[in-house]
């Protein structure tokens, strides 16, 4: 697993564990809130269109054990 995959790993989990103890957050939303920040840090500076297919690749490999992260190569 790649240096970035561990550290987005270990920010997502605090997150979680941040709205699993606090009673104004829901992990769902929270998890909604993690990809829709993404989304948006993306669009600054990537199409819709390169983010949708961004996307379409994550969840085409989801059933991967252990998903590549390229570094644009």
């Amino acid at each position: 697993m790649s240096g970035e995959s561990v550290y987005g790993n270990e920010i997502v989990e605090q997150a979680w564990q941040v709205a699993s103890q606090s009673s104004e957050m829901d992990s769902d939303a929270m998890g909604r809130a993690i990809i829709q920040a993404v989304v948006e840090r993306y669009l600054k500076y990537r199409s819709i269109g390169d983010v949708a297919q961004e996307l379409e690749y994550l969840v085409e490999s989801m059933d991967d054990d252990d998903p590549v992260v390229t570094r644009g190569c």
